[in-house]
């Protein structure tokens, strides 16, 4: 009984711990997961190819993920988007454009690469 009542504590703290998190804290873990950063940049700034997709309007980004989500897209090339946005939830959706639309840059060194693949520091 014990055991289940502290398995019931435990359960019930982290959902409060990721409760807590707000919908741009996880909205900026979902945008990197999902592996968002590897096209669209890690300051969501896009590239030549991809779209800029920081400071976006909420109600343009979630249209396209819900879009995406249903297998609409407006070009061939956005047709990329479909396999990553099918997993999505509502939540995530909210969660991930809320983490666009309010979009900071991160000033810390944790995605800064000052080393080539091998480790070697110029």
């Amino acid at each position: 009984m014990k055991l289940l009542i502290l398995g019931i504590c435990l359960t019930l703290t982290a959902h409060l711990l990721y409760a807590s998190e707000s919908a741009y804290e996880q909205g900026r873990d979902l945008y990197f997961q999902n592996g968002c950063a590897n096209c669209h940049g890690t300051n969501a700034e896009g590239s030549s190819y991809y779209p800029k997709l920081a400071n976006k309007k909420k109600k343009y980004l979630t249209d396209k993920l819900e879009n995406f989500k249903k297998g609409i897209a407006n070009t061939q090339k956005q047709e990329i988007m479909f396999t990553f946005a099918q997993t999505l939830t509502q939540k995530d959706i909210m969660n991930i454009t809320s983490y666009l639309t309010n979009f900071k840059k991160d000033n810390s060194d944790k995605y800064n690469v000052e080393e080539d693949l091998l480790g070697v520091d110029y």
